[in-house]
């Protein structure tokens, strides 16, 4: 469940994005977002409920405080790069996303301490809850990435890839749809072992939850959220970074080959994600400093 909560927060603010709502407002917003969404896994009681909204409070003030101005040094940096004239390859779009990449552990290194007091604070029934809505989850995930025909998810892949471009580039010219395919068509299958991970890992919180009134429960919150990767067979990793490396190499093709409009495309709304990055950036609290852990 948490592991996703990384995913729902971007998604969120892209989806407010793409809807002309602005990411101020998703942001915003947040304290009543995430709640909602992490109702759709366990139902809350009512002091769980203010459990939540305190710790969700101060993690949001920590991150707007210390998180967003460097996503916007972040996102002035990739504009200042793609304005440049020099062509892209994969190597120079790579240390941009290790900077976002590191963002992330630093919030999931920021969400321990919250997300054992929450697992601590469940019942045996919400326990229970929470494996069902995993299953249930898992099913629905397996029939979006897993049925159908080899063309039918082919070109479920490549629709959802183009609408996620479409957002950066607005319409793809005939060429840059023919460079998504190829993308498609080289990467290497990963769906069945990612799936497979993400089930370990919820079995692995459920065993988890059966002790987490025991000492070292945070710590054992702490290597599922930080450390899901450990369990990676080497044929895995070598398959995810072989399609990053392509994916990357998509990114760039692209850039290149962009149009001047699209190219303005991309830089308006990079630049547009920076402002308002630096917007939502707010104070450090006074009194004593809100630590990451």
């Amino acid at each position: 469940m948490f592991a996703r909560v990384r995913l729902f927060l971007l998604g969120v603010l892209s989806l407010f994005v793409v809807a002309g709502c602005g990411v101020r407002l998703a942001y915003s917003q947040l304290d009543w977002l995430v709640p909602w969404y992490l109702s759709d896994y366990v139902s809350f009681d009512r002091e769980q409920r203010r459990l939540l909204d305190a710790r969700l409070a101060d993690r949001l003030t920590w991150h707007c405080s210390s998180q967003l101005g460097p996503y916007a040094e972040l996102l002035g940096d990739l504009e200042l790069r793609l304005g440049e004239a020099a062509p892209l390859d994969a190597a120079a779009l790579d240390p941009f996303l290790q900077r976002g990449e590191a963002f992330w552990q630093v919030l999931m290194e920021a969400l321990v301490p919250d997300a054992a007091q929450m697992f601590a604070a469940l019942d045996d029934a919400q326990v229970a809850e929470l494996a069902a809505a995993f299953a249930r989850r898992n099913t629905e995930t397996r029939k979006t990435f897993l049925e159908g025909s080899p063309g039918q998810l082919r070109s479920a892949q490549i629709e959802r890839m183009e609408k996620r471009l479409r957002t950066w580039f607005g319409r793809l010219q005939p060429q840059q749809r023919q460079r998504v395919q190829a993308w498609s068509d080289a990467l290497r299958p990963t769906t069945t072992d990612w799936l497979a991970h993400r089930e370990r890992w919820q079995t692995g919180l459920i065993e988890a939850l059966g002790r987490r009134h025991e000492a070292g429960f945070e710590l054992e919150v702490r290597r599922l959220l930080t450390a899901a990767e450990s369990d990676w067979s080497a044929d895995y990793r070598a398959d995810r970074a072989y399609n990053r490396a392509q994916t990357l190499a998509l990114l760039a093709d692209l850039v290149n080959d962009a149009t001047p409009a699209q190219r303005q495309t991309l830089l308006g709304e990079l630049a547009g994600w920076r402002a308002d990055f630096q917007r939502m950036a707010c104070a450090p609290p006074s009194g004593p400093a809100l630590a990451a852990h």
